[in-house]
C-alpha cells in the first residue's frame, strides 16, 4: 500500500503448495512446486501481508482456478442481500463493475454489469452464465479501455477478492480512472481485526496477499482523493470487512465510526498485536494436533469435509497429514477425483463416502460448519464433527 520497506515478523508458515492446486492422479509422481508463506507488517502503514509474493500467473492463468462461487452453499442468498445494499448507491440502467467476478453469481443480481477475473476457467463459466466478464486482472490499464467502451462504472468494486492483487496502487489507480464522480466503491475483504479476535489463520495462503483493517483503506484511500464513508463487518469467511468509498465526501455512517473506535480500543494496528496473534495461533494449531493425533492413536477414522483452501492452511500449521486424514469429501465436481498436493489425500463425492463413512469429519471451511452439520445429520450421519477451533460436536 505505502511502498515501505520496514516490515517486522507476524507468522511463518513454512513452505507450502499453492492450495487451489489440487493434483490430478497421472501427476503424481511429478514433484510439486512450494513457496515460502510469511506473513509480515509494514512498520509504516501497518498492513499485514504476505512478502514472498507468488506470481499471480501461477494461482490464475497456469492452472484451472478450482473455486467457484456458484458451487458454494448459501453464497447465493448472502450476495442477494449484498446487491440489495448495492443498488442504494445507482438506478437501474447504470453500470457495475465487479473485480475478482468469478462465475457472475453476484452480477446477476444487476441489469447493466461486467465482471474482470484473471481466471479464463472461471470466466468460461460466467460467460456460460450469460455474465458479460473479462478474463484478465483489474489494472488501470483496463479500467481506461473498459471506459472507453462503457463509460463511467456508477459501482466499482470486490467481494473476497481484493487481498489477491498485489499491486493495490494500480488497483486504486483503475478505480480512480473508471469510477464515476458521484459513483462508489467497494471492498469486502479479509478483516485483520476478526482475525485477530478469532486466532483464525484458516485465511493465510498464498492467494491472498493483504490482511486489511479499516484503517489501512481510510489511510490508502486518502492518497487517491477518495474517503471512507460506510464499514461493517460481515459473517463472510468467519468476519470479512465490507466498506464503502467515494470521491464527493459523503457524511460518515455510525457504524463506520464505531468501528474505528473498535480498532483503536483494541490496539488493531500495532506490532504487539501481531505477537499476541502468532502466540495465539500457534497453540490453537498444536491443541489441534493433539486432538486429532489422540483420536488416531485411539483407533478413530478422521476424513475432511470441503477441500477448501482454508483447511488446507490449517492442517498444513498444526502438522496434519495423510496420515491423519483418509480423505476429503467436497460437493464441488471440479475438485472430486483429484489430490491434495504434497500430501496426495483423495478428494471425493459425498455419494462415495457413504461407502466408508469416518468416526469423525474435520470441517475444513469454518463458515459454513453449521450448513455441514445440518446436512449429514439429514443424511443421518451418527458420527462426530471436529472444528478448526478444536471443538467436537
Amino acid at each position: 500500500m505505502c511502498e515501505g520497506t520496514d516490515f517486522k515478523l507476524v507468522i511463518n508458515f513454512g513452505e507450502n503448495p499453492l492450495v487451489n492446486s489440487l493434483i490430478e492422479k497421472e501427476d503424481l509422481d511429478k514433484q510439486e512446486p512450494t513457496f515460502p508463506l510469511v506473513v509480515r507488517q509494514c512498520q509504516n502503514c501497518h498492513l499485514v501481508q504476505v512478502t514472498d509474493i507468488v506470481d499471480s500467473h501461477e494461482i490464475y492463468k497456469n492452472v484451472d482456478y478450482l473455486y467457484f462461487s456458484g458451487d458454494m452453499p448459501n453464497l447465493k442468498e448472502y450476495f442477494a442481500q449484498f446487491a440489495g445494499e448495492i443498488k442504494k448507491y445507482m438506478g437501474e440502467d447504470d453500470l457495475i463493475v465487479e473485480i475478482g467476478s468469478n462465475d457472475g453469481i453476484f452480477l446477476d443480481f444487476f441489469k447493466n454489469r461486467l465482471g474482470v477475473d484473471p481466471a479464463s476457467n472461471v470466466v468460461v463459466r460466467a460467460l456460460k452464465n450469460g455474465i458479460p466478464t473479462i478474463a484478465d486482472f483489474f489494472s488501470e490499464r483496463l479500467a481506461r479501455t473498459i471506459k472507453r467502451e462503457y463509460g463511467t462504472a456508477k459501482v466499482i468494486g470486490g467481494s473476497n477478492c481484493i487481498a489477491h492483487l498485489n499491486d493495490l496502487r494500480d488497483l486504486m489507480e483503475g478505480v480512480v480512472e473508471l469510477l464515476a464522480d458521484d459513483g462508489v466503491f467497494f471492498v469486502e475483504c479479509n478483516y485483520w481485526g476478526g482475525m485477530v479476535q478469532n486466532n483464525n489463520y484458516a485465511l493465510i495462503y498464498h492467494d491472498h496477499f493483504s490482511y486489511f483493517s479499516l484503517q489501512n483503506w481510510i489511510d490508502f484511500l486518502k492518497g487517491y482523493g477518495m474517503t471512507v464513508f460506510d464499514a461493517t463487518v460481515t459473517p463472510a469467511q468467519g468476519g470479512s470487512l465490507r466498506l464503502f468509498a467515494c470521491k464527493d465526501g459523503r457524511a460518515k455512517t455510525e457504524r463506520f465510526q464505531d468501528l474505528v473506535q473498535y480498532e483503536t480500543d483494541t490496539n488493531l494496528n500495532t506490532y504487539d498485536t501481531c505477537i499476541e496473534y502468532r502466540i495465539a495461533v500457534k497453540r490453537e494449531a498444536k491443541n489441534l494436533k493433539g486432538l486429532i493425533k489422540g483420536l488416531k492413536d485411539s483407533g478413530k477414522t478422521i476424513a475432511g469435509y470441503g477441500a477448501a483452501a482454508k483447511g488446507f492452511s490449517v492442517l498444513k500449521l498444526a502438522g496434519i497429514d495423510q496420515t491423519h486424514i483418509s480423505y476429503f469429501v467436497d460437493d464441488s465436481p471440479a475438485k472430486q477425483g483429484k489430490y491434495t498436493p504434497v500430501t496426495h489425500i483423495p478428494v471425493i463425492s459425498r455419494d462415495k463416502a457413504q461407502e466408508k463413512l469416518p468416526d469423525y469429519f474435520f470441517i475444513t471451511a469454518p463458515n459454513y460448519e453449521q450448513v455441514i452439520i445440518e446436512k449429514e445429520k439429514a443424511k443421518g450421519y451418527e458420527g462426530k464433527f471436529i472444528t478448526v477451533d478444536c471443538r467436537i460436536i
